[in-house]
C-alpha cells in the first residue's frame, strides 16, 4: 500500500543508493534518515538462491517498524539469530467454495490458503513456505486460460493482505463511516469493487510478511535482500503456475508504494526464465533516486505540498476554489518554472526575484513567507507536515495527507509530553494507525472463520512490520521497468499516481515516468497513468476504489484483447 506505520522514515533523499533500492522502504516514509536494525542478522542465501551484495545499503522492512531480531523480552519480532524454528508442514492449501452479489448478480468463486514451498532445483528441499490465498471465478470456461493477477504487497515487511481486504479481494473489512477501522466487533462485506469479474486473484506474502516464514529462522534474513527477494518470488509464480496448470493464463503483476522496484524487477526476472508477463501494475510508484536527489527533491516534492495544503484549504480562496487538477496543474507549473530557476541560481538571486520566488512559494504551500525565507526556499517534508497545522497543533500522516493527528507540544504539561518525532521518538503515521489495528483483526478473523484457513504453529501474522529486518538492496524501479520492457517490448504497464500520498510524492513518479528508458512505441501505447484525489491506498476509500476498480478493468480487458495482442 507503497511506502512506516510505527514511525520509520525510509522515503532516502539523502541515500541516493539506499532509496534507489529498496530503501524505497516504506509506506509512511518520509524523506529522511534511513532506518536499520543492528539486531537483525544476515546469514548465507538458501541454496540456489542469488548471494547478496556485500556493503549493499540497508533499509528497515516496510511500512512498518524495525522490523525483526526480537531480543529476550520481545515475544513479537521474529528473531533470525534463532538456532531453529516450528517447521511449516507441506500439506495442501485449504479450499472453498463461496458465492457474493454484485449488482443483483451471483459471482461464485473457489478459494485457495495456505503455503507454498520454495524447493531448491538441486536438492529438492524446501527453504520457505510463502503464504498465499488466491480467488478463482467458477463457470469461467477454461480457466486455465484466464487472467491471473498476482499481488505482492508493498515494501518490504508489509503483506498483501491490504490489497486483498482493503479493496480487491471479493470480501472487504467493513470500514467505519468515517473512513477508519473504528471500534470492535469488527467485519467484512461482500466487495461490488472486486477485480475477480475481470482476472483470477493471487495474493502472494515474502519471507517475513503474514505467515511466510523460512524454514529456519537464521536462513531468513538471506531472503531479505532485492536479488533473493525477487528469486523467491519468481519461484512462487513458477511453482504456482504449474502447480495449478496456470502456464496459459495471461499474467499480470502488482506492487504498491515502495514495493514497485520489487513488482518492476520481477517482470524482467520470469521474462529471463520464460515465464511471460502480460502487464504490470504500479498502485503508487516509487521514484528513481535522481528524482529525489538534491535540489530535485524539494522541486518533486512541492506539488504534494500544495495538495495538502489545498485539501486543507490552507491556500487563498480562489486557489481553494480550484478543482484537484487544476490546482495540481499549477503547482507543477510553479516548480518546473519559478521554483526551478530560483534553486538554481541561489544567492545570485536579485533581492526581487528572491522576495517573489518567496511569496509564490508560500502561497501554493500555505506556509508563511517567514517560514520559506527561514528554510532557504527548500522545505523537508518533516517541516512541512508540521508546520502546516501548527495552529491546530495535528501533524499530517506521510501515508494520507488528509489525515493529521494531534501533537502534545514539546514538554508537555511538566514536561511530560513531546511531540512526535522529538528526543528520538517515532514519528506517527495517523492514517495508518487508524487503520491497521482493526484491519489486522479482522483480516485474521475472516481467515479462520470464512477461508476456513486453521492457523500455523508459529501463528504470528506479520501485517506491517516484526517479521523482516534489515534489507540490502541494488535495485530500483525506473531501472528494472526498462529492463522488463527491453526483454518484452509488449509489455503493459498501468501506474497509479495518488495526489495526497508525501510518501511517494505524484510529481516524483511523473518525473520518474519521462525519464524512463523504453521505446518511443511503448511509451505511446503500452503505459497507463492515472492520477487519484487519495493518500496511499485509495482503496480503502469507497469513491476511489470504484475508478480503481473501473481503471484496472479497463487495464486489463485492453491489455488482453486479441486486437492488441
Amino acid at each position: 500500500m507503497r511506502h512506516t506505520i510505527n514511525g520509520q522514515i525510509l522515503l532516502m533523499i539523502t541515500l541516493g543508493l539506499s532509496f534507489n533500492a529498496w530503501g524505497q522502504g516504506g509506506g509512511q516514509a518520509g524523506r529522511g534518515a534511513q532506518a536499520q536494525n543492528p539486531a537483525a542478522q544476515q546469514a548465507a542465501p538458501p541454496q540456489g538462491a542469488p548471494a547478496q551484495q556485500p556493503g549493499a545499503p540497508q533499509a528497515a522492512g516496510g511500512r512498518g517498524g524495525r522490523g525483526a531480531g526480537g531480543t529476550l523480552g520481545d515475544f513479537y519480532a521474529y528473531d533470525a539469530a534463532a538456532a531453529s524454528g516450528v517447521a511449516i508442514p507441506d500439506v495442501p492449501p485449504t479450499e472453498t467454495h463461496q458465492k457474493i452479489t454484485i449488482n443483483g448478480e451471483t459471482l461464485a468463486y473457489t478459494t485457495r490458503t495456505g503455503f507454498l514451498p520454495l524447493r531448491n532445483a538441486t536438492t529438492g528441499q524446501s527453504e520457505a513456505h510463502l503464504f498465499f490465498t488466491c480467488y478463482l471465478k467458477e463457470g469461467a470456461g477454461d480457466g486455465s486460460a484466464r487472467p491471473v493477477i498476482l499481488f505482492l504487497g508493498g515494501a518490504p515487511g508489509v503483506a498483501a493482505a491490504w490489497q486483498e481486504f482493503g479493496g480487491l479481494g471479493p470480501k472487504r473489512m467493513k470500514w467505519a463511516a468515517d473512513g477508519t477501522a473504528g471500534l470492535p466487533p469488527y467485519g467484512w462485506t461482500d466487495n461490488a469493487n472486486t477485480l475477480l469479474g475481470q482476472a483470477d486473484l493471487v495474493f502472494v506474502n515474502p519471507v517475513g510478511t503474514a505467515f511466510s516464514r523460512a524454514d529456519q529462522p537464521s536462513r531468513a534474513s538471506a531472503f531479505w535482500n532485492t536479488t533473493t527477494d525477487i528469486a523467491a518470488l519468481g519461484e512462487f509464480v513458477r511453482s504456482y503456475m504449474n502447480t495449478y496448470d496456470r502456464r496459459n493464463s495471461p499474467l499480470f503483476l502488482a506492487g504498491e508504494d515502495f514495493g514497485t522496484g520489487r513488482t518492476a524487477g520481477l517482470a524482467g526476472y520470469l521474462s529471463e526464465h520464460q515465464i511471460p508477463v502480460h502487464g504490470v501494475v504500479l498502485l503508487s510508484m516509487a521514484p528513481a533516486a535522481d528524482a529525489v536527489a538534491g535540489d530535485e527533491q524539494y522541486i518533486t516534492l512541492m506539488p504534494s505540498m500544495t495538495m495538502a495544503a489545498w485539501f486543507h484549504k490552507k491556500l487563498s480562496p480562489e486557489l481553494n476554489a480550484l478543482s484537484a487538477e487544476q490546482i495540481a496543474d499549477q503547482a507543477r507549473q510553479f516548480a518546473s518554472r519559478e521554483y526551478l530557476h530560483a534553486l538554481y541560481k541561489g544567492d545570485r538571486m536579485t533581492p526581487e526575484e528572491r522576495t517573489k520566488v518567496i511569496a509564490d512559494l508560500s502561497r501554493l504551500t500555505g506556509l508563511s513567507k517567514a517560514f520559506v525565507a527561514n528554510s532557504e526556499l527548500r522545505i523537508p517534508l518533516d517541516r512541512f507536515t508540521a508546520e502546516l497545522l501548527r495552529d491546530q497543533r495535528r501533524v499530517l500522516s506521510n501515508s494520507d495527507a488528509r489525515v493529521a493527528g494531534y501533537a502534545p507540544p514539546a514538554g508537555g504539561r511538566g514536561g511530560r509530553g513531546a511531540p512526535p518525532g522529538a528526543g528520538g521518538a517515532s514519528p506517527i503515521d495517523y492514517n495508518q494507525s487508524i487503520l491497521a489495528a482493526g484491519f489486522q483483526q479482522a483480516y485474521e478473523t475472516y481467515l479462520r472463520r470464512e477461508l476456513t484457513f486453521p492457523g500455523t504453529p508459529n501463528s504470528v501474522f506479520y501485517l506491517l512490520s516484526g517479521g523482516v529486518g534489515a534489507f540490502t538492496s541494488a535495485a530500483n524501479t525506473d531501472a528494472n521497468l526498462a529492463g522488463a520492457f527491453a526483454r518484452n517490448p509488449n509489455l503493459r504497464l498501468f501506474v497509479r499516481l495518488n495526489f495526497f500520498d508525501l510518501s511517494a510524492p505524484f510529481y516524483a513518479a511523473e518525473f520518474t515516468l519521462a525519464h524512463l528508458n523504453v521505446s518511443p512505441e511503448a511509451r505511446a501505447h503500452n503505459i497507463t497513468v492515472s492520477h487519484f484525489e487519495a493518500g496511499q491506498m485509495p482503496y480503502v476509500d469507497n469513491k476511489s476504489l470504484a475508478r480503481l476498480r473501473a481503471d484496472l478493468a479497463k487495464f486489463i480487458n485492453e491489455a488482453t484483447s486479441p486486437a492488441r495482442q
